[in-house]
């Protein structure tokens, strides 16, 4: 089979190798679509500590096909059957997923389950939509998290992959009241046209901006003024957003959301932030603010993804922009690392 074989920096290479083995109780996946993830682009761009890719190894983990071969043990799945691989329970060690194998033509899914790491696809959803299921799945942990409910206020930093797919999460779930803040236009035209409220920072302040869509509620931080020896306390002002979704990772995002969270309010970071970033417990305090981490995904996250995906209730698979055969792998990945081309750049495995 052929398979694409990670070495360095802008450096990848197709081999043919052997198709792995099945084992009795493991499922062999013939690849139709894969997606180019983000960690796919770091460690072409920037290497292994970026990304976790590992010279030597085939790589990626966005994938769906058809079951070529099940072992004697498994159970429930047949042959021919049209599926989602999740990688994180593909191979033996989790942080092993970015290399489950997704841009190789066959893949070998251990102790085969499913429901835990195959997910059987409805005739309903196409291989071309399916294919988004993983990034789906992100950005719907993202929401889920946080417990964000359809009536909630919400903003998201970042309208790439992750952030575009956490906003059709959420129209999916019915919230009219999303905002999308990036520094691209382009993006931002797209995330409109999916529902979303757009917000350049380099035009005006976020807060400022969309106070005339969400309001402004009472804060527990007060405004303290000095006037010579005198000293006034007001009342602070906040913006009534319930929800933060960090799909950016700009060092800012976090004193940005305590700066302007109102009482309560929830910051969700599914993005890695390359630095550390200082925050304020004070106000964490006051606000009596909640800053948690979203990672990955679960089982409820993909059965969500897939009943949206076959229902095609959003636009989610606009964000699909190229489509590539494997053997165009060097564009493909020039023009996944282009943020002014493309959003999702797509193998056609076929």
């Amino acid at each position: 089979m052929k398979a694409l074989i990670y070495r360095d920096v802008k450096k990848i290479e197709m081999h043919e190798i052997p198709v792995p083995d099945c084992g009795p109780d493991d499922v062999i996946v013939r690849n139709i679509r894969s997606g180019i993830c983000g960690s796919d682009v770091a460690g072409y761009l920037y290497g292994t500590m970026s990304s976790g890719i590992f010279p030597g190894r085939e790589f990626g983990h966005e994938m769906v096909g058809y079951v070529d071969k099940v072992g004697k043990n498994v159970r429930d799945i047949a042959e021919g059957s049209r599926v989602f691989v999740n990688p994180n329970t593909t191979v033996r060690d989790p942080w092993d997923s970015d290399m489950a194998g997704a841009f190789s033509q066959y893949v070998r899914v251990l102790n085969a389950c499913l429901d835990y790491n195959i997910f059987p696809l409805p005739d309903s959803l196409s291989f071309d939509n399916a294919v988004l299921i993983e990034p789906f799945s992100v950005g719907t942990h993202g929401k889920n998290r946080p417990g964000i409910k359809p009536g909630d206020n919400v903003l998201i930093y970042g309208a790439g992959t992750i952030g575009l797919c956490a906003l059709n999460a959420l129209i999916a779930q019915g919230n009219k009241n999303v905002a999308v803040a990036d520094l691209s236009d382009k993006r931002l035209a797209l995330a409109e046209s999916m529902g979303a409220i757009p917000c350049n920072p380099r035009r005006e302040s976020i807060q400022q901006y969309l106070v005339k869509y969400f309001g402004e509620v009472q804060s527990n931080t007060p405004v303290i003024t000095m006037n010579g020896p005198s000293i006034t306390l007001s009342p602070g002002r906040a913006l009534n957003i319930d929800a933060v979704i960090d799909c950016a990772g700009a060092p800012n995002i976090a004193a940005d959301f305590l700066n302007m969270a109102k009482p309560g309010a929830v910051l969700s970071c599914i993005a890695v932030q390359k630095k550390d970033v200082p925050l304020n417990f004070r106000q964490i305090m006051s606000t009596e603010a909640v800053i948690m981490g979203s990672r990955g995904y679960n089982n409820t996250d993909i059965q969500e993804v897939i009943s949206n995906l076959a229902m095609n209730n959003t636009r989610v698979t606009d964000i699909i922009s190229h489509t590539f055969r494997l053997s165009e792998f060097e564009t493909a990945f020039e023009t996944a690392a282009d943020p002014d081309t493309a959003i999702k750049v797509v193998f056609d495995m076929e």
